[in-house]
């Protein structure tokens, strides 16, 4: 535990300036830092042994901060403010009283060979926070080991994302690969890579999902790359008798993710 909390009143301190700045991908990536909302789930964070660099609190969660301050490592930084600060630094009205600065914690491929009957979710080029926040909490939810961010797709640390997981983050690796990564990782991997496309006929109540398995989807727009979809051992597709055309992707990512582990839950 800190041997002293810091007191903030000013919007100008330097602390709530850097706090605020972790919003864009840029400073969280040069500071390998991002924030979490929340006591419950920064106590996730704790449980799962993530590092906080920085508790920021308001007078009102102090007995909150003081529980998650006896359990943090001993350089964490603890600062005291009013609620208006906490909401300053998050954009949000409703910060809970209680906010923190975790390190970043992210993976390479091979972190895939380590886990010999695991479930992984690969995510091609996906653009929307909030799809990748709700992906991350449903494979939490099924158990599986982490998600793979394939190509261009967005920071898993950005603040819309971490909210969507409500604290799944926690518990899954995120390994970040290109294209080029994952093709020639997959040859090598004991496991077998399933995508989901238009071009086969496999249903994907069909499939085989045997463990370990690596779920690749991609985005909405445009699906998988001819690339991923080629070095997948098997494609199947989610029927669509209706007419629309595509469901969203966090939705077809938990179908797929449920069907993979009914007979495992």
């Amino acid at each position: 535990m800190p041997r002293f909390v810091k007191q903030i009143s000013s919007a100008a301190n330097p602390a709530v300036k850097t706090l605020k700045s972790l919003a864009l991908k840029k400073h969280r990536d040069e500071s390998g830092l991002f924030v979490v909302e929340g006591a419950r789930h920064i106590a996730e964070a704790l449980d799962a042994g993530w590092h906080i660099h920085t508790l920021c609190f308001s007078p009102a969660a102090a007995d909150d901060a003081q529980e998650l301050l006896a359990r943090a490592q001993a350089d964490t930084e603890a600062l005291e403010m009013p609620e208006e600060l906490l909401s300053r630094i998050t954009g949000r009205d409703n910060t809970q009283g209680i906010i923190a600065a975790l390190y970043m914690r992210t993976y390479n491929i091979d972190t895939m060979t380590g886990a010999p009957d695991a479930l992984w979710v690969g995510l091609e080029d996906i653009r929307d926070p909030g799809n990748l926040g709700t992906i991350i909490r449903t494979a939490d939810a099924v158990g599986a080991a982490g998600v793979v961010l394939i190509g261009q797709t967005c920071d898993a640390f950005a603040p819309e994302t971490v909210r969507a997981t409500v604290g799944a983050f926690a518990r899954q690796k995120i390994i970040r690969a290109s294209r080029t990564d994952v093709i020639a990782a997959l040859p090598a991997w004991h496991g077998r890579a399933v995508g989901t496309h238009l071009r086969t006929d496999t249903d994907y109540r069909n499939g085989d999902y045997g463990l370990p398995l690596l779920l690749v989807m991609g985005s909405e727009q445009n699906g998988l790359s001819d690339d991923i979809a080629d070095a997948c051992a098997a494609l199947v597709k989610i029927p669509m008798p209706g007419g629309t055309e595509s469901l969203n992707l966090a939705v077809s990512t938990g179908i797929m993710l449920y069907e993979i582990c009914r007979s495992r839950i």
